[in-house]
């Protein structure tokens, strides 16, 4: 663990030994944990690990290609046809 200071702009100038994983200039996400320390990402990682996921649902016929019309597929379920009932869209 290192100290140190944040500049009067917000800017922080981070140590030597943080720095083989970042490049000058380079865009990084910043979050907080629960315990209020910043965390840095680097983008390439955050596009690595979404690129690792990316089309695993791809040309899955059995959903819909609409998030939203699937999201609502979800929530409705099959209990109204388990029972026996339609769903009134009207409602």
């Amino acid at each position: 663990m290192e100290t140190i200071r944040v500049g009067s702009d917000y800017s922080i100038k981070i140590p030597s030994r943080f720095r083989s994983g970042l490049k000058a200039g380079q865009e990084v996400v910043v979050s907080q944990d629960e315990k209020g320390r910043l965390i840095l990402t680097p983008i390439e990682q955050v596009r690595k690990v979404l690129k690792e996921s990316f089309g695993m649902w791809a040309g899955r016929t059995d959903i819909p290609q609409d998030g939203v019309d699937y999201m609502d597929e979800i929530r409705k379920g099959n209990r109204l046809n388990d029972l026996g009932l339609r769903v009134n869209e009207a409602d």
